[in-house]
């Protein structure tokens, strides 16, 4: 719409500027030929049409903007006389033809043959009869002025010109900025949406885990009992219901670790405490840890900063055949904020699907919830962090959580 606008606007400056040449033509021409006329009339009065004399035309007439008279032999056109400088390059002799080129106008004239009395003589120089009228040609003449019309006309154009550039240039920027800020409200507007979306689901978790908390915990105790009491071939089957159960109940921490809120416990911790937190119930001889560059101290929240970190790790070794490197873990001080890196050596991050891994839900896998990831940046969030994740230039995926060193609470 701004473009139009600009392109519209660029159009009427160009009428406009149209208008204005062809008006000041029209008011040049009127102008130029009263000069004219005057010049015509010094010459035709004049004893002889001489360089001297043209100076002096072009001196008695300075003051109206005269700038160049010339004569012009009409059949070969090569300059008779002239006085000033002539500035247009184009040659032009015909009468009644106007040149214009930036504050210089060229006008050509004719200059009216005039009667000369000369009485007819016979022998020995007597006269012989009456007067005769005689034609007296003359060349053309060249004049060029500089109009002031010209030069207030041009300011009008380039004021106008000008105007309308800025004017454009506003229209653009308007545009622009319009289409940013349109775009970042249809960004917020799908980032409430999906935040609405987020809390309601929350809600439902929480109320779903709490509920079935109870009962499957009674259910979990008496599989158990029951192992412990039935023999061979019912013993494995209630073995496979305390598995269900447990699975069960993992679940249900992860949906309650996604739905919870609460205010950050930040503490000051060690790096390796951290990790190690992390990496429990994890295979450590797949896992490679490097903190040679950790800082000595920071202040987050341990176990959800762990939690995070365990979410990045089950993945990245999951994600790892076996027989590959170890999943690496580097952490590093880097100005005011610790980075924690994690890389596998798999197959690395689909194309596109940079920022789609975190969104709730989304998994690739069989067996699993898809919400790893989801709660790692909700962690991350809650401590004015951030995570995100890209294939390596090596191979396999990367993921850095980038926190805070010293969390300053709003």
């Amino acid at each position: 719409m701004g473009a139009l606008a600009a392109l519209a606007l660029a159009v009427t400056v160009l009428f406009a500027q149209h208008a204005l040449n062809d008006a000041t033509d029209v008011v040049i021409r009127g102008d130029g030929d009263t000069l004219v006329s005057t010049v015509i009339v010094d010459l035709w009065e004049a004893e002889a049409l001489t360089s001297e004399t043209l100076v002096s035309v072009l001196e008695k007439h300075e003051a109206r903007r005269l700038r160049y008279v010339g004569l012009v032999d009409r059949q070969d056109h090569h300059v008779v006389a002239e006085a000033g400088t002539a500035t247009i390059a184009k040659a032009s002799y015909m009468p009644g033809e106007t040149l214009r080129e930036g504050r210089r106008v060229r006008l050509v004239a004719l200059i009216p043959p005039r009667a000369e009395t000369r009485a007819a003589t016979g022998a020995g120089g007597a006269p012989e009869g009456p007067a005769l009228l005689q034609p007296y040609p003359r060349p053309y003449v060249v004049v060029e002025l500089e109009p002031p019309v010209i030069e207030r006309l041009q300011g009008v154009v380039l004021r106008i010109t000008v105007v309308a550039t800025v004017a454009a240039l506003v229209l653009i920027a308007f545009a622009v900025a319009w289409s940013r800020a349109t775009a970042r409200l249809s960004a917020v507007q799908q980032q409430v949406e999906s935040e609405r979306r987020l809390v309601a689901l929350g809600r439902a978790s929480s109320v779903i885990a709490h509920e079935l908390r109870n009962p499957l915990a009674a259910l979990k105790g008496h599989a158990q009992l029951l192992v412990e009491d039935l023999a061979e071939p019912s013993r494995s089957k209630a073995t496979r219901v305390v598995d269900g159960a447990e699975r069960l109940e993992r679940l249900m921490g992860v949906l309650l670790d996604f739905v919870r809120d609460g205010p950050l416990d930040i503490r000051a911790a060690t790096p390796a405490l951290v990790v190690e937190r992390a990496l429990v119930d994890l295979p450590r001889d797949r896992i490679r840890v490097d903190l040679s560059r950790a800082p000595g101290t920071l202040h987050v929240d341990a176990e959800r900063t762990s939690l995070a970190l365990r979410n990045l790790l089950q993945n990245a070794v999951q994600a790892t055949p076996d027989g590959a490197d170890p999943v690496e873990v580097r952490v590093d001080a880097k100005g005011r904020d610790i980075v924690i890196e994690v890389r596998d050596h798999g197959p690395g991050l689909a194309p596109g699907a940079e920022a789609q891994i975190f969104d709730p839900f989304m998994t690739t896998k069989t067996r699993g919830t898809g919400l790893g990831l989801s709660i790692a940046r909700r962690i991350a969030e809650q401590h004015h962090g951030r995570l995100t994740g890209e294939t390596h230039g090596e191979g396999g995926a990367v993921f850095r959580l980038v926190l805070p060193l010293n969390y300053e609470p709003e």
